[in-house]
């Protein structure tokens, strides 16, 4: 009897597990999608991304996790995306899941962060430079930029990533350039899409001479008054999006994503998801 009773704990507690989503402080695993009848299995391992979007400076609320446990709106959107591109995908906001060899863990690494995060520097760069795939969003290049609160800035990192965030003004609509077409981060995209989000100027850190410009503002054909509420001019050269190659690692970098609406607008998504394949090898 007894021995019958420890059986069915066991059953109960096997079915209780199955398909959820595992969480470890404050790492979340994005459950797998399921394969129905009929449905061909992937042939490969699906590649794993680790969606880090920690804030040590100015808290966006897209990745702002609400105090009753739910995932950030960003985190929600990228889960359902990436999922559905068949990846399997991770969530962080806790600098100890980005020490030592936990790196290797990932075939992609997105930063969502601002200010100095206190993860592991040096092996960061090496993953990268041994052939890791690198996406920074948004706030990514508001990242290590600086000394902060004592925490020394990190120059190697604003290298890699191709810039460092100088300022922003208003919220408000550009017109947008599709610098180059046929990459599978913009060739989804329309010649002068315009979007609302907030804009970062990055000054003269910017170089087209170490980064691949894809997207950039379209300065001609956004109205004055928005391109003097954004602080622009007319003529002036504002990227958007690049790539880079950091030794045998790809990055990626897109500034938008600041509002709630960019994460759910669906040529916003296909971008993003087009830079993570590009940066993957995925997409040539």
């Amino acid at each position: 009897m007894i021995m019958r009773k420890i059986h069915w704990l066991l059953t109960v507690g096997a079915v209780l597990c199955v398909g959820g989503c595992t969480q470890i402080g404050q790492r979340q695993v994005a459950q797998k999608p399921e394969t129905h009848a009929g449905e061909a299995k992937p042939t490969a391992p699906a590649k794993k991304i680790l969606f880090y979007s920690q804030s040590f400076g100015f808290r966006h609320s897209v990745v702002n996790r609400p105090l009753t446990g739910e995932m950030a709106h960003a985190e929600k959107v990228f889960k359902e995306i990436a999922t559905k591109a068949g990846y399997d995908v991770f969530f962080s906001q806790d600098h100890n899941d980005l020490t030592g060899d936990q790196y290797k863990q990932y075939d992609a690494i997105v930063f969502y962060t601002s200010g100095n995060p206190l993860i592991s520097r040096e092996p960061l760069m090496k993953w990268i430079r041994d052939g890791g795939a690198f996406i920074g969003i948004h706030s990514a290049t508001d990242s290590f930029r600086g000394e902060d609160k004592g925490i020394p800035g990190w120059p190697e990192y604003v290298k890699m990533i191709g810039a460092a965030f100088e300022t922003h003004h208003a919220q408000r609509v550009a017109t947008l350039k599709i610098d180059v077409t046929d990459h599978p981060a913009t060739k989804m995209l329309e010649q002068g899409w315009k979007l609302q989000d907030e804009y970062y100027l990055f000054g003269d850190s910017f170089s087209t001479e170490s980064s691949r410009l894809l997207v950039s503002v379209d300065t001609q054909k956004t109205s004055e008054d928005d391109l003097k509420a954004m602080g622009m001019k007319p003529g002036s050269v504002v990227p958007i999006a690049w790539t880079r190659t950091e030794g045998k690692g790809k990055v990626f970098y897109t500034s938008l994503g600041h509002r709630e609406d960019v994460w759910t607008n669906p040529a916003y998504q296909k971008h993003l998801l087009g830079g993570i394949a590009w940066a993957l090898g995925l997409e040539k």
